[in-house]
């Protein structure tokens, strides 16, 4: 917390005094000084109690600095003072979500749905943790909830159908960027630590074993997300091209400065538009956002230079393809090996490897090196 020795003496109340103490607190927020915004925040609180507007951005910049469990505190206050405020019981259901609350979460968002029917995020929030937790028939009201007052919504339509057990051929392309602009700013911690997953590692341990000492002229990281996957491989690769449909994402992977050349882009329009070749092709944890992977095989077998090797990953379902709820795709060992089979690629290796944590529990998955 930050550091109120320094206000021993309680100010005498005054509307004006507060208000200048809040509209600092603004500026200081704005240009990213979150303590001082925090203090002059508390400052202004402390002339006029009463105000929820103060105790609001006060929330907001606690939430700023990770102090959550006060930013919990003060969004209490908010509502202590204004009961029915559907901006601040909306934010506070999004406080819960992150501290990883969903029952208190969802409490919050039915008040603010209660309040106000038409609010969409919080039925998006409702969704997704209804979703999360297992409860079928109330994420499936709260997707289609979603889909009434939003039809455009991709990212429902596809939630939705893997509610329904529907399997389509690919996620939609906004879903995807959606889901990865969202994700962008924690998902290395994410991945690393609460999801426990070490795909990228685990590709380049396989690499190691059957290629050897293999070094590739022109690498192809085909959905590189925040450059974990290129860390993974940049000792040996010379040119590595980086491709994902999140700007966001990619700007966290340029900040690592893995690779040579980054796109934002899908991977068919990609593949089919480069007059480029490849001797190294890579899909870490990718292939959960494809169903049907025929064409970018093809693409990729097109796109190969004599004797490539290509890395990727699956989640695993009994044949061919599916669409879990989760909202990822899975495939069965038997559908990548008739592909490879089709496209001219030999299956060098296959390994039953655990790939993440969901749930506390580990999701198997495979590890495939198929050559050219």
């Amino acid at each position: 917390m930050p550091d109120l020795t320094r206000f021993t003496q309680v100010p005498t109340p005054s509307p004006e005094l507060a208000s200048y103490h809040y509209n600092l607190g603004v500026r200081h927020f704005s240009q990213g000084n979150f303590a001082q915004a925090a203090l002059s925040y508390l400052q202004a609180g402390t002339i006029n109690p009463e105000d929820p507007d103060i105790f609001f951005n006060l929330a907001l910049t606690m939430k700023k600095m990770g102090y959550l469990e006060e930013a919990k505190g003060y969004y209490e206050k908010v509502l202590s003072l204004t009961p029915d405020d559907t901006d601040t019981h909306y934010n506070l259901g999004v406080l819960l979500k992150e501290m990883a609350a969903p029952e208190l979460a969802i409490s919050s968002f039915a008040k603010v749905i209660a309040l106000d029917p038409c609010y969409l995020s919080a039925h998006k929030y409702l969704a997704g943790l209804y979703q999360q937790m297992g409860r079928k028939d109330q994420a499936l009201a709260s997707y289609r909830k979603v889909l009434e007052l939003s039809p455009a919504s991709e990212s429902a339509q596809h939630m939705l159908e893997a509610q329904e057990g529907k399997t389509t051929s690919t996620c939609p392309l906004g879903y995807a960027r959606e889901l990865f602009d969202q994700f962008s700013g924690h998902f290395d911690d994410a991945m690393l630590t609460r999801l426990a997953c070490t795909i990228p590692a685990q590709l380049r341990l396989v690499m190691d074993e059957h290629a050897g000492e293999t070094f590739f002229a022109h690498g192809l990281d085909m959905g590189c997300g925040t450059g974990l996957s290129g860390v993974a491989f940049k000792d040996c690769v010379a040119h590595f091209t980086g491709i994902d449909l999140s700007g966001k994402m990619l700007a966290k992977a340029r900040e690592k400065e893995v690779y040579t050349a980054l796109d934002e882009n899908d991977i068919l329009s990609f593949l089919d538009n480069t007059a480029e070749t490849f001797d190294f092709f890579l899909a870490a944890d990718v292939f959960i956002y494809l169903a049907d992977l025929t064409p970018v095989f093809g693409l990729i077998r097109k796109k190969a230079r004599s004797h490539a090797s290509f890395l990727f990953s699956t989640e695993i379902c009994a044949a061919d393809y599916c669409l879990q709820t989760t909202g990822r795709y899975a495939q069965a060992e038997s559908y990548i090996n008739a592909l490879a089979d089709n496209c001219d690629f030999k299956v060098y290796c296959r390994h039953r490897v655990n790939l993440r944590k969901e749930k506390n529990k580990w999701i198997k998955g495979n590890l495939f090196l198929l050559t050219a």
